[in-house]
């Protein structure tokens, strides 16, 4: 009887040791994801305001919920072009996602250009 009551509590504290463990490797798969960093420039078109431009873009570049589109929360203003970067999976075609949203949005982007990109794990 005496072991009986030794193991159980071992057992339970290896079984909660487990799942901390399994809990502890999910939460780093999410982590490990590998991004694409990517800086890009945006002309907007003459007479459009660049900050609210910016934001617009951040409302409506929004991209696939598994890509995990993700903004600066500010953007810098050079030369009348916004400066600015966004983080998506490396699954993700940016290029599909992002890019070629902002050449859609003629009426507002005069043009626009990646200046760097690359993949962080």
């Amino acid at each position: 009887p005496g072991r009986a009551t030794h193991q159980l509590p071992s057992q339970l504290y290896i079984n909660n040791s487990t799942k901390s463990v399994q809990m502890m490797s999910e939460k780093a798969e999410e982590s490990t994801e590998e991004r694409r960093m990517v800086a890009i420039a945006v002309r907007p078109c003459e007479g459009v305001d660049a900050v609210a431009l910016y934001a617009k873009i951040k409302a409506e570049i929004t991209s696939q919920p598994e890509y995990k589109l993700k903004w600066d929360d500010e953007c810098k203003i050079e030369d009348g072009r916004i400066r600015v970067s966004f983080s998506i999976s490396s699954e993700a075609d940016f290029d599909e996602e992002v890019m070629e949203v902002l050449e859609m949005m003629e009426d507002e982007v005069a043009r626009q250009e990646i200046i760097f990109q690359c993949v962080m794990e």
